[in-house]
Protein backbone atom coordinates (compact mmCIF):
# COMPACT_ATOMS: atom_id res chain seq x y z
CA UNK A 1 0.00 0.00 0.00
CA UNK A 2 2.86 2.39 0.86
CA UNK A 3 4.63 1.66 -2.45
CA UNK A 4 1.41 2.30 -4.40
CA UNK A 5 0.90 5.65 -2.63
CA UNK A 6 4.56 6.58 -3.27
CA UNK A 7 4.18 5.91 -7.02
CA UNK A 8 1.06 8.09 -7.21
CA UNK A 9 2.80 10.96 -5.36
CA UNK A 10 5.89 10.65 -7.58
CA UNK A 11 3.86 10.80 -10.78
CA UNK A 12 1.94 13.84 -9.47
CA UNK A 13 5.24 15.61 -8.72
CA UNK A 14 6.46 14.86 -12.26
CA UNK A 15 3.30 16.40 -13.72
CA UNK A 16 3.72 19.50 -11.52
CA UNK A 17 7.38 19.84 -12.60
CA UNK A 18 6.28 19.63 -16.24
CA UNK A 19 3.66 22.34 -15.74
CA UNK A 20 6.16 24.70 -14.07
CA UNK A 21 9.14 24.24 -16.41
CA UNK A 22 7.50 23.27 -19.71
CA UNK A 23 9.04 19.78 -19.98
CA UNK A 24 7.48 16.76 -21.71
CA UNK A 25 6.19 14.29 -19.06
CA UNK A 26 5.98 10.76 -20.43
CA UNK A 27 5.91 7.16 -19.38
CA UNK A 28 8.41 4.57 -20.59
CA UNK A 29 7.82 3.80 -24.27
CA UNK A 30 5.57 6.84 -24.96
CA UNK A 31 6.38 8.55 -28.28
CA UNK A 32 8.26 11.85 -28.39
CA UNK A 33 6.93 13.52 -31.53
CA UNK A 34 9.09 15.60 -33.89
CA UNK A 35 7.97 17.87 -36.72
CA UNK A 36 10.59 19.47 -38.97
CA UNK A 37 10.62 20.98 -42.44
CA UNK A 38 13.11 19.30 -44.77
CA UNK A 39 13.86 19.71 -48.50
CA UNK A 40 12.91 17.24 -51.19
CA UNK A 41 14.97 14.01 -51.20
CA UNK A 42 14.71 10.39 -52.35
CA UNK A 43 15.11 9.00 -48.84
CA UNK A 44 16.42 9.86 -45.40
CA UNK A 45 18.15 8.27 -42.42
CA UNK A 46 17.71 9.39 -38.81
CA UNK A 47 20.82 8.78 -36.65
CA UNK A 48 20.00 7.64 -33.11
CA UNK A 49 22.09 9.12 -30.24
CA UNK A 50 24.70 6.72 -28.93
CA UNK A 51 24.84 5.76 -25.26
CA UNK A 52 21.30 6.95 -24.52
CA UNK A 53 18.09 4.87 -24.07
CA UNK A 54 16.47 6.62 -27.05
CA UNK A 55 15.16 4.78 -30.10
CA UNK A 56 13.64 6.21 -33.29
CA UNK A 57 10.30 4.54 -33.99
CA UNK A 58 9.79 2.90 -37.44
CA UNK A 59 9.05 5.33 -40.26
CA UNK A 60 6.33 5.03 -42.87
CA UNK A 61 8.16 3.53 -45.92
CA UNK A 62 5.73 5.26 -48.32
CA UNK A 63 6.31 8.72 -46.84
CA UNK A 64 9.19 10.35 -48.75
CA UNK A 65 10.63 13.84 -48.12
CA UNK A 66 8.59 16.16 -50.38
CA UNK A 67 9.74 19.58 -49.16
CA UNK A 68 6.96 19.89 -46.59
CA UNK A 69 6.87 19.26 -42.84
CA UNK A 70 8.18 15.78 -41.96
CA UNK A 71 6.96 14.07 -38.81
CA UNK A 72 8.47 11.16 -36.88
CA UNK A 73 8.62 9.88 -33.32
CA UNK A 74 11.18 8.55 -30.86
CA UNK A 75 10.75 6.70 -27.56
CA UNK A 76 12.69 6.76 -24.27
CA UNK A 77 13.25 3.53 -22.34
CA UNK A 78 14.45 4.80 -18.95
CA UNK A 79 13.01 6.87 -16.12
CA UNK A 80 13.97 10.30 -14.88
CA UNK A 81 14.81 13.61 -16.55
CA UNK A 82 16.60 13.07 -19.87
CA UNK A 83 17.91 15.53 -22.45
CA UNK A 84 17.56 14.17 -25.96
CA UNK A 85 20.31 15.81 -28.06
CA UNK A 86 19.74 17.14 -31.55
CA UNK A 87 19.10 14.25 -33.95
CA UNK A 88 20.87 14.23 -37.33
CA UNK A 89 18.70 13.50 -40.41
CA UNK A 90 20.73 12.50 -43.48
CA UNK A 91 19.07 13.23 -46.82
CA UNK A 92 19.84 11.02 -49.83
CA UNK A 93 19.41 11.89 -53.52
CA UNK A 94 20.31 9.17 -56.03
CA UNK A 95 22.07 7.18 -53.30
CA UNK A 96 24.34 10.04 -52.11
CA UNK A 97 24.12 12.15 -48.95
CA UNK A 98 23.18 15.67 -50.06
CA UNK A 99 22.29 17.41 -46.82
CA UNK A 100 22.06 16.97 -43.03
CA UNK A 101 19.17 18.45 -41.03
CA UNK A 102 19.28 18.72 -37.23
CA UNK A 103 16.32 18.67 -34.85
CA UNK A 104 16.09 20.82 -31.76
CA UNK A 105 17.27 19.26 -28.46
CA UNK A 106 14.43 18.05 -26.22
CA UNK A 107 14.30 17.60 -22.46
CA UNK A 108 11.71 15.12 -21.16
CA UNK A 109 10.65 13.63 -17.83
CA UNK A 110 9.93 9.90 -18.00
CA UNK A 111 8.03 8.20 -15.20
CA UNK A 112 7.51 4.48 -14.66
CA UNK A 113 4.19 2.81 -15.38
CA UNK A 114 1.92 3.20 -12.38
CA UNK A 115 1.21 0.05 -10.40
CA UNK A 116 -2.23 -1.49 -10.74
CA UNK A 117 -4.38 -0.05 -7.95
CA UNK A 118 -7.12 -2.66 -8.29
CA UNK A 119 -7.51 -4.80 -5.20
CA UNK A 120 -7.18 -8.56 -5.45
CA UNK A 121 -10.54 -10.32 -6.03
CA UNK A 122 -11.95 -11.96 -2.98
CA UNK A 123 -12.89 -15.67 -3.19
CA UNK A 124 -16.54 -16.44 -3.77
CA UNK A 125 -16.48 -19.11 -1.06
CA UNK A 126 -14.49 -19.48 2.14
CA UNK A 127 -11.13 -21.21 1.67
CA UNK A 128 -12.15 -24.00 4.05
CA UNK A 129 -14.83 -25.17 1.63
CA UNK A 130 -12.26 -26.09 -1.05
CA UNK A 131 -11.38 -29.76 -0.47
CA UNK A 132 -8.21 -29.92 -2.65
CA UNK A 133 -5.04 -28.33 -1.22
CA UNK A 134 -1.40 -28.35 -2.39
CA UNK A 135 -0.28 -29.74 0.97
CA UNK A 136 -2.60 -32.72 0.52
CA UNK A 137 -1.19 -33.43 -2.96
CA UNK A 138 2.42 -33.25 -1.73
CA UNK A 139 1.66 -35.48 1.24
CA UNK A 140 0.00 -38.06 -1.01
CA UNK A 141 2.42 -38.23 -3.96
CA UNK A 142 5.86 -37.11 -2.71
CA UNK A 143 7.18 -40.69 -2.73
CA UNK A 144 6.30 -41.03 -6.43
CA UNK A 145 7.99 -37.72 -7.25
CA UNK A 146 11.20 -38.71 -5.46
CA UNK A 147 11.19 -42.12 -7.17
CA UNK A 148 10.76 -40.50 -10.59
CA UNK A 149 13.69 -38.14 -9.95
CA UNK A 150 15.94 -41.01 -8.86
CA UNK A 151 14.95 -43.11 -11.87
CA UNK A 152 15.60 -40.17 -14.23
CA UNK A 153 19.03 -39.59 -12.69
CA UNK A 154 19.93 -43.29 -13.11
CA UNK A 155 18.84 -43.28 -16.77
CA UNK A 156 20.82 -40.10 -17.46
CA UNK A 157 23.95 -41.55 -15.80
CA UNK A 158 23.63 -44.79 -17.80
CA UNK A 159 23.29 -42.90 -21.10
CA UNK A 160 26.34 -40.79 -20.29
CA UNK A 161 28.31 -43.94 -19.44
CA UNK A 162 27.26 -45.78 -22.60
CA UNK A 163 28.12 -42.81 -24.88
CA UNK A 164 31.43 -42.00 -23.22
CA UNK A 165 34.46 -41.90 -25.56
CA UNK A 166 36.59 -44.99 -25.38
CA UNK A 167 40.04 -44.80 -23.83
CA UNK A 168 42.55 -43.37 -26.31
CA UNK A 169 39.81 -42.58 -28.84
CA UNK A 170 39.51 -38.97 -29.94
CA UNK A 171 36.26 -37.78 -31.46
CA UNK A 172 36.84 -36.80 -35.08
CA UNK A 173 36.60 -33.11 -35.84
CA UNK A 174 34.48 -32.09 -38.81
CA UNK A 175 36.51 -31.09 -41.86
CA UNK A 176 36.79 -27.34 -42.46
CA UNK A 177 34.71 -25.75 -45.17
CA UNK A 178 36.47 -25.10 -48.48
CA UNK A 179 37.52 -21.44 -48.75
CA UNK A 180 35.03 -20.78 -51.56
CA UNK A 181 32.06 -22.21 -49.60
CA UNK A 182 33.09 -20.26 -46.50
CA UNK A 183 33.37 -17.03 -48.50
CA UNK A 184 29.90 -17.56 -50.05
CA UNK A 185 28.36 -18.08 -46.60
CA UNK A 186 30.04 -14.98 -45.20
CA UNK A 187 29.00 -12.84 -48.20
CA UNK A 188 25.37 -13.96 -47.77
CA UNK A 189 25.52 -13.00 -44.08
CA UNK A 190 27.08 -9.62 -45.02
CA UNK A 191 24.30 -8.95 -47.52
CA UNK A 192 21.62 -9.86 -44.96
CA UNK A 193 23.11 -7.43 -42.39
CA UNK A 194 22.03 -4.49 -44.64
CA UNK A 195 24.82 -2.26 -43.32
CA UNK A 196 24.43 0.49 -46.00
CA UNK A 197 20.74 0.99 -45.24
CA UNK A 198 21.67 1.40 -41.55
CA UNK A 199 24.40 3.97 -42.28
CA UNK A 200 27.21 1.51 -41.33
CA UNK A 201 29.35 1.94 -44.46
CA UNK A 202 32.70 1.39 -42.72
CA UNK A 203 31.52 -1.96 -41.35
CA UNK A 204 30.30 -2.98 -44.82
CA UNK A 205 33.69 -2.39 -46.46
CA UNK A 206 35.75 -3.72 -43.53
CA UNK A 207 33.94 -7.08 -43.40
CA UNK A 208 33.97 -7.38 -47.21
CA UNK A 209 37.76 -6.83 -47.33
CA UNK A 210 38.30 -9.43 -44.58
CA UNK A 211 36.10 -12.03 -46.35
CA UNK A 212 37.95 -11.72 -49.68
CA UNK A 213 41.39 -11.70 -48.03
CA UNK A 214 40.49 -14.84 -46.04
CA UNK A 215 39.32 -16.51 -49.28
CA UNK A 216 42.61 -15.69 -51.05
CA UNK A 217 44.67 -16.82 -48.04
CA UNK A 218 42.79 -20.13 -47.77
CA UNK A 219 43.10 -20.97 -51.46
CA UNK A 220 46.67 -19.96 -52.21
CA UNK A 221 48.32 -20.17 -48.78
CA UNK A 222 49.85 -16.76 -48.17
CA UNK A 223 49.04 -14.37 -45.32
CA UNK A 224 46.62 -12.07 -47.17
CA UNK A 225 44.88 -11.07 -43.93
CA UNK A 226 48.11 -9.68 -42.48
CA UNK A 227 49.27 -7.87 -45.64
CA UNK A 228 48.63 -4.29 -46.61
CA UNK A 229 46.91 -3.74 -49.93
CA UNK A 230 50.25 -2.61 -51.40
CA UNK A 231 51.95 -5.85 -50.27
CA UNK A 232 49.03 -7.92 -51.53
CA UNK A 233 49.27 -6.29 -54.96
CA UNK A 234 52.81 -7.63 -55.32
CA UNK A 235 51.80 -11.12 -54.14
CA UNK A 236 48.91 -11.28 -56.63
CA UNK A 237 51.40 -11.15 -59.53
CA UNK A 238 52.21 -14.84 -58.99
CA UNK A 239 51.83 -17.09 -62.03
CA UNK A 240 49.83 -19.79 -60.19
CA UNK A 241 46.89 -17.44 -59.48
CA UNK A 242 43.76 -17.43 -61.67
CA UNK A 243 43.72 -14.86 -64.47
CA UNK A 244 41.69 -11.78 -63.66
CA UNK A 245 41.90 -12.19 -59.86
CA UNK A 246 44.32 -9.27 -59.46
CA UNK A 247 42.36 -6.97 -61.79
CA UNK A 248 39.01 -7.69 -60.09
CA UNK A 249 40.16 -7.76 -56.45
CA UNK A 250 42.64 -4.88 -56.08
CA UNK A 251 40.30 -1.97 -57.08
CA UNK A 252 37.66 -2.95 -54.51
CA UNK A 253 40.29 -3.49 -51.79
CA UNK A 254 41.72 -0.02 -52.47
CA UNK A 255 38.19 1.43 -52.29
CA UNK A 256 37.69 -0.37 -48.96
CA UNK A 257 40.88 1.24 -47.62
CA UNK A 258 39.59 4.68 -48.60
CA UNK A 259 36.31 4.11 -46.76
CA UNK A 260 38.01 2.62 -43.66
CA UNK A 261 40.95 4.98 -43.30
CA UNK A 262 40.27 8.10 -45.41
CA UNK A 263 36.57 8.34 -44.39
CA UNK A 264 35.41 8.38 -48.00
CA UNK A 265 31.60 8.13 -48.23
CA UNK A 266 30.49 5.88 -51.12
CA UNK A 267 27.01 5.80 -52.58
CA UNK A 268 24.47 3.29 -51.30
CA UNK A 269 24.46 1.62 -54.70
CA UNK A 270 28.25 1.17 -54.61
CA UNK A 271 28.18 -0.16 -51.05
CA UNK A 272 25.59 -2.79 -51.99
CA UNK A 273 27.28 -3.65 -55.30
CA UNK A 274 30.54 -4.83 -53.70
CA UNK A 275 28.76 -7.91 -52.31
CA UNK A 276 27.68 -8.96 -55.81
CA UNK A 277 31.25 -8.33 -56.98
CA UNK A 278 32.48 -10.62 -54.19
CA UNK A 279 30.19 -13.44 -55.39
CA UNK A 280 31.54 -12.93 -58.93
CA UNK A 281 35.20 -13.05 -57.85
CA UNK A 282 34.71 -16.24 -55.81
CA UNK A 283 32.74 -17.96 -58.57
CA UNK A 284 35.28 -17.10 -61.28
CA UNK A 285 38.41 -18.02 -59.27
CA UNK A 286 37.45 -20.95 -57.04
CA UNK A 287 39.24 -24.25 -57.84
CA UNK A 288 37.22 -26.57 -60.06
CA UNK A 289 36.49 -30.19 -59.13
CA UNK A 290 38.79 -31.46 -61.88
CA UNK A 291 41.71 -29.31 -60.59
CA UNK A 292 41.22 -30.59 -57.01
CA UNK A 293 41.20 -34.23 -58.15
CA UNK A 294 44.31 -33.71 -60.28
CA UNK A 295 46.14 -32.12 -57.33
CA UNK A 296 45.19 -35.04 -55.05
CA UNK A 297 46.40 -37.59 -57.64
CA UNK A 298 49.76 -35.93 -58.01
Amino acid sequence: MRMRTFNVILFALLLAFQFCFGLDALKIGDPVNYSIKIPIADSLLIIEPTGLPVRVLPLDPLHKPDGNVFEFSAAVYDTGTLEIPALAILLFVKGQVTDTIWTEPREVIVGSTLADSASAPRPLKPYEEHPLRVADIVREFWQWAVGALVLGALVFAWLRYRNRPKTGEVAPTPPPLPPADLAIRELIALRDNKYPERGMLKEQYSEFSEILRRYVEGNWEFAALEMTTYELASELKRDDLPPGLREELLPVLRESDLVKFAKQIPTLASANAIVDLGFKIVEQTKPRIEEVKEGQTV
